[in-house]
């Protein structure tokens, strides 16, 4: 009897001991950092591979589409790897065009695109490009597919997008080396694989939310999709990638610290289970006294 009473004061813990624990695991993260070690999955590989394709095979004349589908609410998510991919491509210096399908994701993505023409140096018109906003999600990428120009006569700041070196030569959505939807829900990737990709045939990936994720796979195994980028777990592998650790990177040590003390505490529970039924089946065998 004495042997069960002593495991249970073991485990039997309050449940505000495991609040702290997860608290600190997460605090901790955030006051001291380190180094986690980061493989990319292959479909995070696979947009890295096809970036360094397009400035391999297309260089300075390599143009791909970025489509922010996502505001604010999924921000933590998506910005950390668009930061990665733009980084990329402005590293390789192939040409980038932006647009959206989120009204609400307008002044994110401008803060976005100024940041990171500034850190690279970037002139907009011979380098980059921002569309803007357009409503008409299914109908716009239909338009865009068979007329660029049609779709994008101009580009959010009212300019003619024939006056641009990096607009000049698009015709269709078969003109672009590579597409990239970030997604946070309606209005993203499924619209772009539904009514631009299976019609038009462009190489494309997709960047969405971790709970998202699972959703497109069927477009991954059918070979709609080359690449997907799911969550911040997805944002660090791309971080690590092109060697410029970010936030995705510094928001998955807390994240991480917190899912091995909640293994640990399973692990525990699971123990003090076990443990408690082999002392009660010695008990009624007449082992315990």
């Amino acid at each position: 009897m004495k042997k069960i009473s002593i495991v249970r004061s073991l485990f039997n813990l309050d449940r505000r001991i495991i609040y702290l624990f997860i608290f600190l695991s997460i605090l901790l993260p955030f006051l001291v950092k380190f180094d986690l070690p980061i493989k990319a999955a292959k479909n995070v590989r696979n947009v890295y591979d096809k970036i360094e394709d397009v400035a391999k095979t297309k260089g300075e004349r390599g143009t791909i589409l970025l489509s922010f589908d996502f505001d604010n609410a999924s921000r933590a998510e998506l910005e950390p790897m668009a930061k990665a991919i733009i980084a990329h491509i402005f590293k390789k210096n192939i040409r980038l065009v932006v647009m959206g399908h989120w009204l609400n994701g307008v002044e994110l993505t401008k803060t976005l695109l100024n940041e990171m023409s500034a850190e690279f140096k970037k002139k907009y018109g011979d380098n980059y490009v921002y569309l803007g906003y357009r409503p008409g999600v299914q109908i716009l990428i239909v338009n865009m597919g068979k007329d660029f120009k049609s779709a994008f006569q101009t580009d959010s700041q009212g300019k003619s997008t024939n006056d641009f070196l990096v607009t000049k030569n698009i015709k269709t959505l078969s003109d672009f080396d590579y597409v990239i939807s970030f997604s946070a829900g309606s209005g993203g990737i499924e619209e772009w694989v539904v009514y631009g990709q299976s019609k038009f045939h462009f190489t494309m990936a997709g960047a969405c939310t971790a709970v998202m994720a699972a959703d497109y796979f069927p477009f991954l195994q059918s070979g709609q999709l080359n690449g997907l980028i799911g969550g911040l777990a997805g944002a660090a592998q791309y971080e690590a990638l092109v060697g410029r650790p970010g936030s995705g990177i510094d928001g998955m040590r807390p994240q991480s610290m917190a899912h091995i003390v909640l293994i640990i505490f399973i692990l525990l529970g699971n123990i003090y289970y076990l443990t408690d039924k082999y002392l009660k089946n010695k008990k009624q065998d007449g082992g315990v006294h």
